[in-house]
């Protein structure tokens, strides 16, 4: 989670010369041109041999922010492959600036599913949190769309938490 220009900090080359004095390191230009597109074509094949195992699946969509405020949409795909294992992928996670409306909300899953292959026919359901703005996106995508359970349970944590008349001493 560190920028290319890292490599190309004296103090990174001192440390990486102390570990192994005869490794060269390559420049930023080399992880951000090469090394990192390699990357992730291999990591993209190997994802989607294994997207064909699942002839039906689910999703979990997320709007969140960046510990600087930078506002993110992540995708993820759950499917029981072949032998019967339950599959969970993140296939996309993007910079979202855009107004956080159920109309620009409900484009970023539709292009992310497409992009990888995958037919909305085959979606079982998405679970998302209590937002209205992606309730609204789900509504417009025509998808069913499950409550997460994880976020109904923290938002009741919050209100008994806030109730006055809840004795904390017990």
């Amino acid at each position: 989670m560190m920028p290319f220009s890292t490599v190309e900090n004296v103090s990174f080359r001192k440390m990486m010369s102390v570990i192994d004095p005869r490794y060269e390191l390559p420049g930023r230009k080399y992880f951000s041109r090469t090394a990192i597109p390699t990357l992730y074509g291999e990591v993209r094949e190997r994802v989607q041999e294994q997207l064909k195992s699942g002839s039906y699946f689910a999703t979990t969509a997320d709007l969140w922010s960046s510990r600087t405020s930078e506002p993110y949409l992540s995708l993820t795909v759950h499917f029981i492959d072949q032998d019967w294992k339950l599959v969970s992928l993140c296939l996309q996670t993007v910079y979202f600036p855009e107004d956080h409306t159920g109309e620009a909300i409900a484009a970023g899953p539709t292009d992310a599913l497409a992009s990888w292959g995958f037919s909305e026919d085959h979606q079982v359901c998405i679970t998302t949190d209590s937002g209205t703005n992606i309730i609204k996106a789900a509504e417009l995508n025509r998808w069913t769309r499950l409550q997460c359970f994880g976020h109904r349970l923290n938002s009741a944590i919050e209100i008994v938490h806030q109730d006055k008349r809840v004795d904390r001493n017990l």
